[in-house]
């Protein structure tokens, strides 16, 4: 009987608590609208910048440490460290701005950076390649060897935009890009 008497008066309490209580609405942040001002695109430029930098810093640290050289991956760290307070300020100032999750929209804008950046190059590539061949069934060895010369550079141009996407968080970039 006495559990029974207690429960019934916790219940009571409880009652009489959430009917005092009012309820608010949560307080929401304004969405990002279409028409941003220049302030905001330089600000989100700065956090894109600074994001890089930090993933930047971070694979060097990670790749000081793989082959032992342990200062150099301390100054690096030092280095991702204060370009992660930049990311933190520059978030701030966006929220404050009404701009929801900056550094989320940041890596999103930086994501299809690179896939723009991948898609290109990979266009490039195919397009030197068709030139090739024309240059070749027209008889134009140069303009052939120079299209060659034109596809090699473009590897290596997808080749280091694919490196960084990979670093910016994109796990097949070229599969995306096709």
């Amino acid at each position: 009987m006495k559990k029974l008497s207690l429960l019934f008066g916790a219940v009571l309490l409880t009652a009489i608590a959430s009917a005092q209580t009012t309820t608010t609405a949560p307080a929401t942040t304004a969405p990002v609208t279409a028409t941003t001002t220049p302030t905001e695109k330089t600000q989100m430029q700065d956090l894109r910048k600074d994001i890089r930098a930090y993933d930047n810093k971070k694979a060097e640290a990670k790749h000081a440490i793989s082959v032992g050289n342990l200062a150099a991956a301390k100054t690096d760290l030092a280095a991702a460290k204060v370009d992660k307070q930049g990311i933190i300020a520059d978030a701030k100032i966006l929220k404050g701005e009404g701009i929801a999750h900056p550094v989320i929209l940041a890596d999103k804008q930086i994501k299809n950076i690179d896939e723009k950046d991948i898609k290109s190059d990979i266009s490039g590539i195919k397009a030197d390649k068709v030139a090739e061949q024309q240059a070749i069934k027209a008889g134009n060895i140069t303009a052939a060897k120079a299209d060659q010369k034109d596809i090699k550079a473009d590897k290596k141009d997808l080749k280091k935009d694919i490196k960084a996407a990979r670093r910016d968080g994109i796990k097949h970039p070229v599969r995306r890009a096709i």
